[in-house]
């Protein structure tokens, strides 16, 4: 399983925040008693991007900033707080928290 990027596990925080739900220390039955609980994806990502925008707007756009340092970069460079999450980008975060099944490719 891998590890969700920054962005993805701001969305996992949100995903949780908006279930009323506590996104630590539980059981893999609660996760996915939980991953069972979400509703469709296009209703999800609505739900974050709306609460993405009231955190923006509740701190006047002063968010904390992202670092995306890795070992071996030679600088370390900062990006802004996201004001919308992709539908990819929530999908990525589901599957590599295993909270959801990878899409099925095409042969």
């Amino acid at each position: 399983m891998k590890l969700p990027t920054p962005i993805q596990d701001i969305a996992l925080n949100l995903v949780f925040d908006e279930m009323g739900e506590c996104r630590f220390n539980r059981t893999y039955q609660a996760y996915m008693d939980i991953a069972a609980q979400l509703p469709p994806l296009k209703v999800l990502v609505h739900k974050i991007n709306k609460r993405l925008q009231r955190l923006h707007k509740t701190h006047n756009g002063q968010l904390a900033e992202i670092c995306r340092f890795k070992a071996g970069d030679e600088r370390i460079s900062y990006e802004p707080f996201p004001t919308k999450i992709s539908y990819e980008t929530l999908r990525g975060a589901l599957v590599n928290s295993g909270m959801r099944e990878p899409r099925s490719r095409k042969s």
